[in-house]
């Protein structure tokens, strides 16, 4: 990240349409493919959200110090509409509000608290992030669905 090599704090993996390149904190993740049930998962999101994806980021949280931090998902060959289905424990997410009339205006932050079996579909161009927290939480994995815009 930002030139330097570390630790992410969770585990992941990725999926999409073969080779498919998905260059994530300086990395290419190369698909290879869809096993048949991600690939039968994804035509199910498709149909509840009216829209198409080609990838998919799959992050397991282990426990309730594995996070996300504060991001957009706003790279220039990719659409910002994410559709994110989150299994297993409860946790809190947090989107900023996009409409700041300036740098200096503290963020609308709305928190939301995904639960198993939750669909969430949002502008990932807004910045947003799943927080560490203190208690005690079980496991969570989150498939974050994307769409490439250069296919």
């Amino acid at each position: 990240m930002y030139g330097k090599t570390t630790v992410v704090p969770r585990q992941l993996a990725f999926f999409g349409d073969r080779g498919l390149n998905y260059r994530y904190t300086g990395i290419d993740h190369v698909a290879d493919g869809w096993p048949k049930k991600l690939q039968a998962l994804r035509c199910q999101i498709e149909k509840s959200v009216g829209c198409k994806f080609n990838y998919l980021l799959l992050n397991r949280y282990s426990h309730g110090s594995h996070y996300m931090g504060w991001h957009r998902d706003n790279e220039m060959a990719w659409s910002t509409k994410i559709a994110s289905l989150s299994l297993g424990a409860r946790r809190s997410f947090r989107v900023e509000n996009r409409l700041r009339e300036s740098k200096s205006d503290r963020p609308d932050v709305e928190k939301l608290e995904l639960r198993h079996g939750s669909l969430l579909v949002f502008d990932g161009g807004c910045r947003h992030t799943l927080a560490k927290t203190n208690k005690q939480v079980g496991v969570r994995i989150n498939l974050t669905f994307r769409q490439a815009l250069s296919c």
